[in-house]
């Protein structure tokens, strides 16, 4: 089952917990503040996309250890 993933970079604090945990799913983005990989990104989006349900693991800890909790990850 997919797994949706959206970043509010609006709230980022920039701690980069989110490229530690989920590496292959969060990038460094513009200004700094991580993106989700266009491989995953929804039409381009800096900030949503669908990633497959091996990756749900190493997004919801990117998730629970977000500072600012700027990451929300929900199936579909």
């Amino acid at each position: 089952m997919p797994v949706r993933v959206r970043i509010d970079r609006s709230k980022c604090v920039v701690a980069h917990f989110c490229l530690f945990y989920a590496p292959t799913v969060f990038v460094p983005g513009e200004g700094g503040k991580p993106a989700v990989a266009a491989e995953y990104s929804v039409n381009g989006s800096l900030e949503e996309g669908v990633v497959p349900d091996e990756l749900f693991e190493s997004v919801k800890e990117a998730e629970r250890h977000c500072p600012s909790r700027a990451i929300k990850v929900y199936r579909e």
